[in-house]
């Protein structure tokens, strides 16, 4: 919605899974996760002009849970999981 609540149109942007698949970058674009589960990939959608952009080629078989975008929008935080993985545990000095 706009200032003066005119509302905007939101490109299609459909994704699986049970986590929050958009982050807003600061630039005013938003931060997709689409794609089949275990084969997803991060986009760049441009809310005024529709216009999408792929990010990423990630390798299938992961399953992206959660992610973030840095504060200066160059960067993407995710993790990645899938099934049969190893547990670490690391023991941190105290």
């Amino acid at each position: 919605m706009r200032p003066d609540r005119t509302p905007v149109a939101v490109p299609d942007s459909r994704y699986r899974g049970d986590f929050e698949g958009f982050r807003f970058a600061p630039n005013g674009k938003l931060v997709v996760l689409q794609g089949e589960f275990r084969a997803q990939d991060f986009w760049k959608l441009d809310l005024a002009s529709g216009a999408r952009r792929r990010l990423t080629q990630l390798q299938p078989g992961y399953s992206v849970r959660s992610f973030d975008v840095s504060p200066d929008g160059r960067e993407i935080l995710f993790d990645r999981v899938r099934e049969q993985s190893d547990i670490v545990l690391i023991e941190l000095a105290r």
